[in-house]
């Protein structure tokens, strides 16, 4: 039969609108980034706009996940005194201001009330075969490494190769191979025939289309990453192959929404035992807080600026112990935000937050003199590469990995044999793609003089370092050393794009030393003393130990007062890893336990060989001085800001639009991996099978997992994460925040959706005010401070 013109029009236009609602629909959740580059990020970011309660409500359950703890978790912490009455009765009279009573009445009332589940209930497992499928299918065509045999993605596209092997899948029933050889060739006219045969209405079109989508979130967040990206997929052909298939196989159609989680009154008991549990540790941050304090060392023998990172908060206390050392923190990429090509690297890579689009790529080049030592450096890297290349090169021929087992494994073996019973021992600390040969970055390739001066007085003026030099400053980024870990990039500096930050502060180091950048920065006002010297550092989270870099470029003296801080660092980095023995799973305490932390580094079994960022809890914008002499267990992010040098807000609004929206995708993620695990966590590691670069499954098949590893948020005795929205501290005034507030609005979102908890220093000493919706109210947490000198006595 002949279509009509009008026919055909009508065709595409209903196609055009099946594509919008794909695109609309695919706002379930946030895109997911993956496991070659892993960027935390807020699950349900797409719902940041309707706020926090929303999420809780409507955006998590959408996903089959809830929002926040049981109210059975939350009583246990009652019981178990994590939660105070005090803290509890306060949150109550603040979610209900016409209550009455003494503490105790409000405790027994709100105890009595009907509980609600915040948990949604389970959907049908009807849908699982489809599930299996679509996700195998996800499998092979986004990491073709993993397929049985190669699939023609490249070449027909993700629903058009579906579409030409799954007519011919002997896998499937014939009837069903009948029905996908009917199908149209384009996905979007595939989708809209689908659709039309289930007897889905248009107006019912975009809630399936969610529905859908939210069956299987892994996959739908890391298609939505690749269509932002290489743009090799969409999300309407990941629609259009599992409706495709829903039809095919006479599956039941999918539920058009997801059972709802708490609302009205449930939602309120919800948020109420939520503030509850945030109240301790909130205010045991600003319990420890001087705003107005004087700095205590006025002549700093070296001054390190460290990434905002909470594990930076630990080194930084203990290096300050010490000596002359003062310590200041800023966004671990240093403002570089480039493209950065390593040594012997295939490729380059964003290293900066992906908030930003790199601007420059800076690549990494010997030293004047050093060449033969780099070449014989790279020929090793590509002997190594090749070997891996080898051994991993029988997985793609059925039956070849038997076979290859039995040729190598007397040649393997005992290497397999000493990595386990060794455990660690003697293993090499760092990674071997980590340069061995004198190396600069060729920063007069990749940026103007122009450009060079601008990205310095940025870098400069927005940590507040104008003025007052010290003769020595260290620009200290950091990464993690771990063995067998699929989860090591997200151990890494995420404001670097999920890589080690040596580069970036290699790179800020290099603009800050070059004699032209410094003449242009002085007539701008900024004068860096011809006797400082800047360098770059790294501070290894899983060892603590502390790499300072191009240390043989330096002056006699110089070097001098770099070797005795790398000696005070040592002394620090062996504090903090017996610090952090203490929580770790297994780690001695006391004597040996920094030797252990280094040990675990290198163990290839080692599910735990760091917390990453477990337990953030606050973001401080400030000065040093305004926590200088707290001890905030690494648990908070500290961003150096001097409120004087910055009249205009510009630097406040460069903080508050960028590292405080990655804090907060941070916050998030462990929030809700630890919230969720089942849903929003990525299940334990020891069952964990990747899938090339792209993530992993739990088990043979299924979805890609979200989130975090229970290994980053857990042990077996229970959460050790505590799932806490971020207090942010800000050290300026009210106009200037309110100005940014009302200027930016993902900060508005973030403040006034009450994803985060902003709070400034109060009229009278150790009093705070809180921003919110309406304005600035007083800040108090009684009932916490209460319940912390009862703990501080006891």
């Amino acid at each position: 039969m002949t279509t009509t013109p009008a026919a055909h029009r009508s065709e595409t236009a209903r196609a055009l609108r099946v594509r919008a609602r794909a695109d609309i629909a695919a706002n379930v959740v946030a895109p997911y980034y993956g496991l070659d580059a892993a960027i935390a990020v807020n699950p349900v970011l797409p719902a940041l706009g309707d706020g926090y309660a929303a999420a809780v409500s409507s955006a998590a359950p959408a996903l089959g996940g809830r929002g926040v703890l049981g109210e059975d978790e939350f009583r246990a912490h009652l019981g178990a005194g994590r939660i105070a009455a005090a803290e509890l009765a306060a949150s109550i009279r603040r979610h209900r201001p016409d209550a009455l009573g003494t503490d105790a009445r409000l405790l027994e009332q709100f105890l009595a009330e009907h509980e609600s589940s915040s948990a949604p209930a389970a959907l049908e497992a009807s849908l699982d075969p489809i599930d299996d499928l679509v996700s195998a299918w996800c499998r092979a065509a986004l990491a073709p490494e993993a397929a049985s045999w190669p699939v023609p993605v490249d070449r027909l596209g993700f629903y058009g190769a579906w579409r030409a092997v799954a007519r011919r899948d002997p896998a499937l029933p014939r009837s069903a191979r009948g029905r996908i050889a009917e199908l149209p060739e384009a996905a979007d006219v595939a989708l809209m025939r689908a659709l039309d045969l289930l007897g889905i209405e248009d107006d019912e079109q975009l809630p399936a289309m969610r529905a859908h989508l939210a069956a299987l979130p892994g996959w739908t967040a890391a298609i939505r990453w690749r269509s932002m990206t290489t743009g090799d997929v969409e999300v309407l052909d990941l629609l259009a192959v599992r409706v495709a298939l829903v039809w095919a196989l006479g599956a039941a159609p999918l539920p058009a929404s997801r059972p709802a989680g708490p609302a009205g009154a449930a939602l309120e008991r919800a948020l109420i035992w939520q503030e509850a549990f945030e109240a301790r540790a909130h205010s045991a941050v600003l319990a420890q807080l001087t705003p107005g304090a004087q700095a205590v060392v006025a002549a700093p023998a070296a001054h390190l600026v460290f990434c905002i990172d909470p594990r930076s908060e630990g080194l930084r206390r203990h290096l300050e112990r010490q000596g002359a050392y003062t310590t200041s923190g800023f966004a671990g990429f240093f403002g570089i935000a480039a493209a950065v090509e390593p040594l012997a690297a295939a490729e380059s890579a964003p290293a900066c937050p992906v908030l930003l689009t790199p601007r420059y790529q800076v690549s990494e080049r010997p030293t004047p003199g050093s060449w033969r030592t780099a070449a014989r450096l790279i020929d090793r890297l590509g002997t190594r590469r090749a070997v891996r290349a080898a051994i991993k090169a029988p997985d793609a021929v059925a039956g070849a990995p038997l076979g290859w087992a039995e040729v190598t494994g007397w040649m393997l073996g005992p290497s397999a044999i000493t990595r386990s019973v060794l455990a660690g021992r003697g293993a090499r600390a760092g990674r071997p793609d980590e340069a061995a040969a004198p190396t600069l970055f060729d920063i007069d390739s990749a940026l103007t003089l122009g450009d060079q001066i601008d990205t310095a007085e940025v870098i400069l003026r927005t940590m507040g370092l104008v003025e007052n030099f010290a003769p020595l400053v260290v620009l200290v980024g950091h990464g993690t050393t771990t063995t067998n870990n699929a989860y090591r990039t997200a151990l890494d500096c995420g404001a670097c794009g999920g890589h080690r930050g040596a580069p970036n502060a290699r790179i800020a180091a290099a603009l800050l030393t070059a004699p032209a950048v410094r003449a242009g920065l002085a007539e701008r006002g900024i004068r860096i003393p011809d006797g400082t010297i800047v360098i770059a550092g790294e501070h290894d989270t899983a060892t603590d130990s502390l790499t300072l870099f191009d240390i043989d470029r330096l002056r006699i003296d110089h070097r001098q007062a770099v070797e005795k801080l790398g000696r005070d660092a040592a002394i620090a980095g062996r504090g903090l890893a017996a610090e952090r023995a203490a929580e770790l799973p297994g780690a001695p305490v006391g004597q040996g336990a920094a030797a252990a932390v280094a040990r675990r580094a290198g163990d290839w079994a080692q599910v735990y060989p760091e917390w990453g960022l477990a337990r953030n809890a606050a973001l401080i914008i400030g000065p040093r001085t305004l926590s200088q002499s707290a001890d905030l267990g690494r648990r908070v992010f500290l961003h150096s800001y001097e409120p004087q040098h910055d009249a205009e807000g510009i630097a406040l609004e460069t903080i508050l639009t960028a590292p405080l929206v990655v804090a907060h995708w941070i916050n998030a993620q462990y929030y809700f991996s630890a919230v969720d695990p089942d849903v929003f966590g990525a299940g334990s590691k020891t069952v964990h099978n990747l899938v090339g670069g792209t993530g992993v499954v739990s088990g043979p098949t299924g979805d890609l997992r979200l989130g975090l590893p229970w290994q980053s948020i857990g042990t077996r005795s229970g959460l050790h994460h505590e799932p806490l929205r971020l207090l942010v501290v800000v050290d300026a005034p009210r106009e200037r925040i309110d100005r940014i507030i009302g200027s930016a609005d993902v900060v508005a979102d973030l403040v006034h959706g009450e994803w985060v908890i902003l709070v400034r220093s109060g009229a009278t000493p150790g009093s705070w005010e809180r921003r919110t919706r309406e304005g600035w109210q007083p800040y108090t947490h009684e009932g916490a401070q209460s319940a912390q000198r009862e703990d501080d006595a006891a």
